[in-house]
């Protein structure tokens, strides 16, 4: 019978110690543009939502916008 599983040897990568989410909200902070549009490769729209607007918790200069299925990171004017 055939296996339907492969074992290969490997290291165990390092835990991340910062959000993703985190490190794309302060690249856009540090960027300056008032709007930029966020996409990541082989991430569905949703995930990438949900996963922004959990790291912009208690953040009250950007906001989060969607258009269709676009994700934008917008600087928060009142702030």
């Amino acid at each position: 019978m055939a296996k339907t599983y492969k074992l290969t040897e490997s290291q165990i990568p390092e835990r991340r110690t910062e959000s993703l989410y985190a490190d794309v909200i302060a690249d856009f902070t540090a960027q300056g543009a008032e709007s930029m549009r966020v996409s990541m490769e082989g991430m569905k729209p949703a995930t990438l939502r949900a996963g922004l607007r959990r790291a912009l918790k208690g953040n009250e200069q950007v906001r989060l916008a969607q258009r269709g299925e676009e994700t934008y990171l917008i600087r928060d004017s009142q702030a």
